[in-house]
């Protein structure tokens, strides 16, 4: 249990930490270009946002645990959905017929882009990431499941070998409970033979 409780803290859980962080690093980055959002001025945080700031590249560890809806489309924290439409850097609503940034922000999720970071392989579109990423955590499930069945079927057939091999420690208990109740019974044969002596000598 401390072996795999190591193996989690030191191994398994900083991979997964470092995919997911990869994951929602391409996420920010697909929705903070003025490509995407000709409204966003410089330095503002796109759709996407590290913890309400723009992200920063040198500060990905944790990234997945940080990543927040911006302020300004989000209702819950006083923003307005029309930004959705019409920009995040938009001072007012605008027509509302107008579908040309919502069209681009899905165009940036399904747009095939090489990650920044993580061990993706190729272009993926957001979708593919996601799908990449959980794709990696149930194949290392399935892994770590048929390494424990192979080794309970191990330990199983080992601790068989042993007890075929070795001594059987129920037998030799019920063995020495015999033992001892034949040599408390003989104890008092000796102690009536011996009593019966001494009777005979004092007649």
């Amino acid at each position: 249990t401390l072996g795999a409780a190591v193996a989690i803290r030191d191994d398994l859980a900083p991979r997964a930490q470092a995919q997911f962080d990869a994951l929602a690093r391409d996420l920010i980055e697909r929705f903070e270009t003025p490509t995407v959002d000709p409204t966003l001025a410089p330095g503002q945080p796109g759709l996407f946002t590290d913890g309400g700031q723009v992200l920063d590249p040198m500060l990905e560890e944790g990234l997945a645990g940080r990543i927040r809806l911006n302020a300004l489309v989000d209702p819950t924290r006083g923003g307005q959905l029309w930004h959705l439409r019409d920009g995040l850097g938009a001072a007012a609503p605008g027509n509302v017929g107008n579908a040309s940034l919502l069209n681009a922000l899905g165009t940036a999720l399904s747009d095939p882009r090489t990650p920044s970071s993580g061990s993706f392989i190729g272009a993926r579109s957001a979708a593919g990431l996601a799908a990449d990423v959980l794709s990696g955590v149930a194949s290392a499930r399935q892994q770590e499941e048929f390494r424990q069945s192979y080794t309970v079927a191990r330990q199983g057939a080992l601790t068989e070998l042993q007890l075929a091999d070795g001594v059987d420690t129920d037998a030799e208990m019920q063995q020495l409970l015999l033992v001892e109740q034949a040599f408390a019974a003989n104890a008092r044969v000796i102690q009536t033979v011996d009593e019966l002596i001494q009777q005979l000598i004092r007649l």
